[in-house]
């Protein structure tokens, strides 16, 4: 690549790291870095970020880019960041945090759900085509400003996590469409703020930022930013998107019916759409593409489990150890020697919707080796997603093949279970470049005025066909599966029983 052609700077801020990459005008990554914070846990569910620890993680990465390419910075034109959403973070009027930020995997607002919102149901489920559950930032205001009314008093303004990034690259204050879509306040057919939810709740409408288009310029970098990030003084911000909207963007995913899933911390498949439609038991997302939705189940702690097992029971601080755990798995026949484990370490999303389920691990025995328990690890969460998969209405326009993207994909054992459990082709994109900051790259050159390119096809892509002698051994299991979880869910229910 030339020094004299532009390059484009793509962000995602994850559920535990911060990706950055280096992108051509033509779509290709050139160059990638990452940077790790940590996640703070407490009872009923609770899981904050620090929002330093995001802005510092990323200030990290792209450091680590500009040196490692001083030529690709310099011809830096525009940059985007996606996010984890939804969560819950305020600022004051200087713009300093209020608090951590609560992200999608808290569960504290439970009690609030099944109260407050409860009574507005219909109505919410009507204007946001969304269920009313913790996840959503909805949920965690009300709590906020029923349990905490001093912080919600000196919040200023609400903001997404790549919301608080543009704020300190640039000053302004804005809340992208995809962000806006997953507070759960956003009305999804005019595409902006709902103001009837707040009405009924007595919610401060003026502490939301107005809703723009991902690609909208949010405005140039600040001088005194630039110089610490190492990037060119006029580069263009851009307001960016959520990660699980960037990544279809930038796998090329925007025909109706296409599916993919998202391998990281944790797991969901999609399915584009056209129009907004209600499902209760997915979530309706926003595409970055203004005429695109998608219906997408995700389930909480699919990665997030292996980096459980790595970080309590190993014990081991080295991040190359998932490859020797997919090498000890492929050890174990299907079936894991009949361990199943229910990855439900922090409540689950799609399409349980129960923030008081947590893991199980059962049917081992002391013949149970390492090997058996790492493999049951990678079947549970196969079986999570054929949970969700099971729930994408029968006359919903669906691809007969699901691309696969993430790191999960980078285990040949993992993506073979998947096809193996989910009876669908896999089509996993063998690539070092995260498909979430090659989305906000694109996003990058629409804010730049760039056409976006098509995503280039030169990266490797490895097909995984369901075996037919292991799909009557698979469908057992999971009927087991789904027995252990109707069996177990009682234990976390007992409060609940008169």
């Amino acid at each position: 690549m030339s020094s004299s052609e532009p390059t484009f700077l793509g962000i995602d801020v994850g559920t535990s790291s911060v990706k950055a990459g280096f992108v051509s005008s033509d779509g290709r990554g050139l160059l990638q870095t990452s940077a790790e914070y940590p996640t703070f846990y407490g009872p009923d569910g609770q899981a904050e970020q620090d929002a330093f620890d995001w802005w510092n993680a990323a200030t990290r990465a792209v450091q680590a880019l500009v040196k490692q390419a001083p030529h690709l910075a310099r011809a830096v034109q525009a940059v985007s960041v996606s996010c984890q959403a939804p969560t819950l973070f305020g600022v004051d009027r200087h713009g300093h945090p209020v608090g951590r930020g609560l992200i999608w995997m808290d569960r504290r607002a439970q009690p609030v759900c099944r109260g407050v919102l409860q009574e507005h149901a219909e109505y919410i489920h009507q204007y946001s085509c969304n269920r009313i559950d913790p996840y959503y930032m909805l949920s965690k205001l009300a709590w906020q400003k029923r349990y905490h009314p001093q912080d919600y008093a000196r919040t200023d303004s609400y903001l997404p996590i790549n919301g608080w990034l543009v704020y300190q690259l640039t000053g302004s204050r804005l809340v992208d469409v995809t962000n806006a879509n997953l507070t759960q306040l956003m009305n999804v057919y005019t595409l902006n703020w709902d103001r009837g939810i707040f009405n009924r709740l007595d919610l401060d409408l003026d502490k939301m930022p107005p809703v723009v288009a991902c690609g909208t310029a949010a405005g140039v970098i600040r001088p005194e930013i630039a110089r610490l990030w190492g990037l060119p003084p006029r580069t263009i911000v851009a307001a960016g998107c959520v990660d699980g909207s960037a990544a279809p963007l930038g796998l090329g995913l925007s025909a109706d019916g296409d599916v993919f899933e998202m391998s990281g911390t944790s797991s969901g498949i999609g399915v584009i759409l056209s129009n907004p439609r209600f499902c209760p038991n997915l979530s309706l997302m926003k595409h970055v593409r203004e005429d695109k939705w998608f219906l997408k189940g995700s389930t909480s702690c699919s990665g997030g489990s292996l980096k459980w097992y790595r970080d309590q029971v190993d014990r081991l601080a080295d991040p190359e150890c998932f490859q020797t755990y997919s090498r000890l798995a492929q050890e174990s026949p299907p079936g894991a020697g009949g361990v199943l484990f229910l990855p439900y370490l922090n409540g689950e999303r799609a399409p349980l919707w129960d923030s008081r389920l947590r893991g199980v691990c059962l049917g081992f025995s002391s013949a149970t080796g390492k090997k058996d328990l790492l493999r049951a690890i990678l079947e549970g969460t196969a079986y999570a997603l054929r949970t969700i998969l099971e729930e994408f209405p029968l006359n919903q326009q669906q691809s007969d093949v699901i691309l696969g993207t993430g790191g999960g994909y980078n285990s040949a054992l993992w993506s073979q279970i998947k096809a193996d459990v989910l009876g669908r082709t896999i089509c996993a994109r063998k690539t070092t470049f995260d498909a979430a900051v090659l989305g906000s790259a694109y996003v990058a050159m629409e804010a730049a005025g760039v056409p976006a390119p098509k995503p280039p096809r030169d990266t490797e892509e490895v097909l995984y066909h369901p075996d037919p002698a292991l799909g009557s051994v698979y469908g057992r299991h999971y009927r087991r599966f789904q027995k252990a979880y109707q069996a177990t869910r009682v234990l976390f229910h007992e409060e609940d029983e008169p």
